[in-house]
């Protein structure tokens, strides 16, 4: 006899397989969410490998510049110098565990010092600058931006300077004076990014007192430091340079015309300085600053480093200043 009013063993069984199918649910949800967290641990994990593995590829190049400047004994520097060889441009990459590196040393005492506009005094490097944007058909416009930025002080106070100071994204306030980098001056206001681009590989931003590697100047950085060379002269004496190097700052002198005519000058100012002559302090032919760009590629990922050295002298291992590491 069937008893009424309470629930059949089909409903009793009915509701067990709802909760079951419930909890089977909730633990299928659970292990979905543990599984992400796993494989996004994994994946943050691996990225940190590969960008340890960049970095130490990065590293080796460093060091094999390192090694490559302190092996050099010689009094010069130059293009194709024993430091320079297995970092010319265009050379094969250096192959690495899982992946490879690439990179050159370049000579920054062959460009021209941005630096040397932050001594108002220096009317030699401002004449030189000039004339360097003379040559890249610059305006003169940007010569004088890029001084007001460099001069003691700033580019000015007027509201009109600060005004498209602080437009910038973030609003800067300069205080002028020497900088780290040559890329500074990318950032000021008015300064075209062609402009900037044309005139990029031919400074660089060192201590003041640094002298100018005639053995490593470009041809537009000598032009200007030469005005009273003609062209044919000029190519005649990177020829000559390019064949032989340098060895001493008189030889250039000789060279380049320039050692009576200073001798003259000077005996005709009995002695006293002019600041814009050019004199044989302003020179060298051999540098102690060094920059290296460098990229290690793993697979599908990669990273640059620029790195800027020091070596107080031929002989000695140089001294890391300043490096940069971009990850694209």
């Amino acid at each position: 006899m069937r008893r009424r009013g309470g629930p059949s063993d089909s409903d009793n069984g009915g509701f067990v397989l709802v909760n079951a199918l419930v909890i089977v649910a909730a633990l299928a949800m659970l292990a979905t969410l543990l599984l992400v967290r796993a494989e996004g641990g994994r994946a943050r994990l691996q990225a940190g490998l590969e960008a340890d593995q960049l970095t130490l590829a990065l590293d080796a190049f460093e060091a094999l510049a390192l090694t490559r400047l302190a092996r050099d004994t010689t009094p010069t520097d130059y293009p194709g110098d024993s430091w320079d060889s297995p970092a010319a441009e265009g050379a094969a990459p250096l192959p690495l565990a899982r992946g490879t590196v690439t990179g050159r040393i370049s000579d920054l005492q062959g460009r021209f010092n941005i630096n040397w506009l932050s001594d108002p005094g220096n009317q030699l490097a401002a004449d030189t600058f000039d004339r360097l944007l003379r040559q890249l058909a610059l305006p003169a416009q940007t010569a004088e931006a890029i001084r007001r930025f460099l001069r003691p002080g700033g580019p000015g106070h007027s509201p009109q300077e600060r005004a498209r100071w602080q437009r910038l994204d973030p609003p800067q306030d300069p205080v002028g004076g020497p900088v780290l980098s040559a890329d500074q001056l990318s950032g000021i206001p008015g300064l075209p990014a062609r402009s900037y681009a044309r005139l990029r590989p031919l400074i660089t931003a060192l201590p003041g007192s640094t002298r100018l590697n005639v053995n490593s100047a470009p041809p537009e950085v000598l032009a200007a430091l030469l005005p009273h060379l003609p062209p044919a002269a000029l190519a005649r004496l990177i020829t000559a340079r390019r064949q032989q190097p340098f060895a001493s700052v008189e030889a250039f002198l000789i060279a380049a015309r320039l050692e009576a005519a200073l001798a003259d000058e000077e005996e005709a100012n009995e002695g006293e300085e002019d600041p814009a002559r050019l004199t044989p302090d302003h020179l060298s032919v051999s540098s102690a600053w060094f920059r290296t760009d460098s990229e290690a590629r793993l697979e599908r990922f990669s990273a640059r480093r620029t790195a800027v050295l020091f070596r107080a002298a031929s002989g000695q291992r140089p001294e890391l200043i300043w490096q940069v590491t971009t990850r694209p």
